[in-house]
Protein backbone atom coordinates (compact mmCIF):
# COMPACT_ATOMS: atom_id res chain seq x y z
CA UNK A 1 0.00 0.00 0.00
CA UNK A 2 1.14 3.51 -0.73
CA UNK A 3 1.93 5.83 2.12
CA UNK A 4 -1.15 8.01 2.31
CA UNK A 5 -0.22 11.41 3.67
CA UNK A 6 -3.59 13.14 3.46
CA UNK A 7 -5.83 13.00 6.50
CA UNK A 8 -9.18 11.25 6.27
CA UNK A 9 -11.24 14.42 6.07
CA UNK A 10 -9.14 15.73 3.17
CA UNK A 11 -9.59 12.44 1.34
CA UNK A 12 -13.33 12.61 2.04
CA UNK A 13 -13.50 16.19 0.76
CA UNK A 14 -12.07 15.11 -2.60
CA UNK A 15 -14.10 11.89 -2.62
CA UNK A 16 -17.32 13.82 -2.10
CA UNK A 17 -16.59 15.97 -5.15
CA UNK A 18 -15.64 12.97 -7.29
CA UNK A 19 -18.78 11.07 -6.33
CA UNK A 20 -21.11 14.04 -6.76
CA UNK A 21 -19.80 14.80 -10.23
CA UNK A 22 -20.01 11.17 -11.39
CA UNK A 23 -23.57 10.79 -10.06
CA UNK A 24 -24.69 14.02 -11.72
CA UNK A 25 -23.15 13.12 -15.08
CA UNK A 26 -24.68 9.65 -14.87
CA UNK A 27 -28.15 11.11 -14.27
CA UNK A 28 -27.80 13.43 -17.25
CA UNK A 29 -26.58 10.54 -19.41
CA UNK A 30 -29.77 8.67 -18.50
CA UNK A 31 -31.84 11.49 -19.95
CA UNK A 32 -33.06 13.28 -16.83
CA UNK A 33 -33.47 17.00 -17.43
CA UNK A 34 -35.73 18.43 -14.76
CA UNK A 35 -33.47 20.25 -12.27
CA UNK A 36 -35.66 19.42 -9.27
CA UNK A 37 -35.77 15.72 -10.16
CA UNK A 38 -32.01 15.69 -10.80
CA UNK A 39 -31.36 17.21 -7.38
CA UNK A 40 -33.68 14.74 -5.63
CA UNK A 41 -32.08 11.72 -7.27
CA UNK A 42 -28.56 12.99 -6.69
CA UNK A 43 -29.30 13.74 -3.03
CA UNK A 44 -30.70 10.25 -2.49
CA UNK A 45 -27.38 8.71 -3.55
CA UNK A 46 -24.98 11.37 -2.26
CA UNK A 47 -26.58 11.97 1.15
CA UNK A 48 -24.99 10.56 4.30
CA UNK A 49 -27.89 8.09 4.62
CA UNK A 50 -27.50 6.95 1.03
CA UNK A 51 -23.74 6.66 1.24
CA UNK A 52 -24.00 4.71 4.49
CA UNK A 53 -26.44 2.25 2.90
CA UNK A 54 -24.19 1.89 -0.14
CA UNK A 55 -21.16 1.26 2.08
CA UNK A 56 -23.04 -1.51 3.89
CA UNK A 57 -24.01 -3.13 0.59
CA UNK A 58 -20.43 -3.02 -0.68
CA UNK A 59 -19.16 -4.50 2.58
CA UNK A 60 -21.69 -7.34 2.36
CA UNK A 61 -20.29 -8.13 -1.10
CA UNK A 62 -16.68 -8.06 0.19
CA UNK A 63 -16.02 -5.39 -2.42
CA UNK A 64 -13.00 -3.84 -0.70
CA UNK A 65 -9.38 -4.92 -0.69
CA UNK A 66 -7.41 -5.09 2.56
CA UNK A 67 -5.64 -1.82 1.73
CA UNK A 68 -8.96 -0.14 0.99
CA UNK A 69 -10.32 -1.33 4.34
CA UNK A 70 -7.50 0.57 6.03
CA UNK A 71 -8.61 3.77 4.28
CA UNK A 72 -12.26 3.08 5.16
CA UNK A 73 -11.31 2.65 8.81
CA UNK A 74 -9.43 5.95 8.78
CA UNK A 75 -12.46 7.66 7.32
CA UNK A 76 -14.86 6.07 9.78
CA UNK A 77 -12.65 7.12 12.70
CA UNK A 78 -12.12 10.68 11.48
CA UNK A 79 -12.75 13.54 13.85
CA UNK A 80 -15.65 15.46 12.39
CA UNK A 81 -16.54 18.87 13.78
CA UNK A 82 -19.79 19.33 11.88
CA UNK A 83 -23.10 17.61 12.55
CA UNK A 84 -25.13 15.59 10.13
CA UNK A 85 -28.39 17.28 9.18
CA UNK A 86 -30.52 14.30 8.22
CA UNK A 87 -28.50 11.30 9.36
CA UNK A 88 -27.21 9.76 12.56
CA UNK A 89 -23.64 10.32 13.67
CA UNK A 90 -22.83 6.73 12.73
CA UNK A 91 -24.23 7.17 9.22
CA UNK A 92 -22.27 10.41 8.82
CA UNK A 93 -18.99 8.68 9.74
CA UNK A 94 -19.78 5.78 7.40
CA UNK A 95 -20.41 8.29 4.61
CA UNK A 96 -17.09 9.93 5.44
CA UNK A 97 -15.41 6.53 5.17
CA UNK A 98 -16.89 5.95 1.70
CA UNK A 99 -15.87 9.42 0.55
CA UNK A 100 -12.35 9.02 1.97
CA UNK A 101 -11.96 5.75 0.05
CA UNK A 102 -13.07 7.43 -3.19
CA UNK A 103 -10.72 10.34 -2.52
CA UNK A 104 -7.87 7.87 -2.02
CA UNK A 105 -8.64 6.09 -5.29
CA UNK A 106 -8.75 9.41 -7.12
CA UNK A 107 -5.65 11.02 -5.63
CA UNK A 108 -3.51 7.89 -5.95
CA UNK A 109 -4.54 7.30 -9.58
CA UNK A 110 -6.38 4.02 -9.16
CA UNK A 111 -8.50 5.07 -12.13
CA UNK A 112 -9.81 1.66 -13.21
CA UNK A 113 -10.82 0.77 -9.66
CA UNK A 114 -12.36 4.23 -9.16
CA UNK A 115 -14.43 3.98 -12.33
CA UNK A 116 -15.66 0.47 -11.50
CA UNK A 117 -16.43 1.54 -7.94
CA UNK A 118 -18.38 4.61 -8.97
CA UNK A 119 -20.41 2.57 -11.46
CA UNK A 120 -21.20 0.07 -8.70
CA UNK A 121 -22.13 2.89 -6.30
CA UNK A 122 -24.53 4.36 -8.86
CA UNK A 123 -26.05 0.94 -9.50
CA UNK A 124 -26.61 0.44 -5.75
CA UNK A 125 -27.80 4.02 -5.32
CA UNK A 126 -30.52 3.55 -7.92
CA UNK A 127 -31.95 0.80 -5.71
CA UNK A 128 -32.29 3.08 -2.67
Amino acid sequence: MEIVTENATSLAWIGDAVMSLKVRVSLLDKGYQNAHKLQQMSARICSAKGQSAILHSLMEENFFTEDECVILKRGRNATIHSKAKNASGKQYLEATALEAWLGYLYLYNHTDRLEASLNKIIELGEQL
